[in-house]
């Protein structure tokens, strides 16, 4: 929706879908992890000391 224009910032999309605006924001964090990241994520095979919730709070800088 941001990217199409639908709506003009996150507190719109956060107001839109009806979630907190810091909800809004961890998930695009998501949206920007390297396919090397998403791979596991979806395979369920992330290491045991790294949650999708870190991810999404605090992706590393390196990517």
């Amino acid at each position: 929706m941001l990217e199409s224009g639908e709506v003009k910032t996150i507190r719109e999309l956060a107001a839109r879908e009806r979630v907190d605006n810091s909800y809004v924001s961890r998930m695009i964090n998501l949206t920007m992890l390297p396919p090397l990241a998403i791979s596991p994520i979806l395979g369920d095979t992330l290491p045991d000391n790294i949650t999708l919730l870190e991810l999404a709070s605090d992706p590393p800088l390196v990517w």
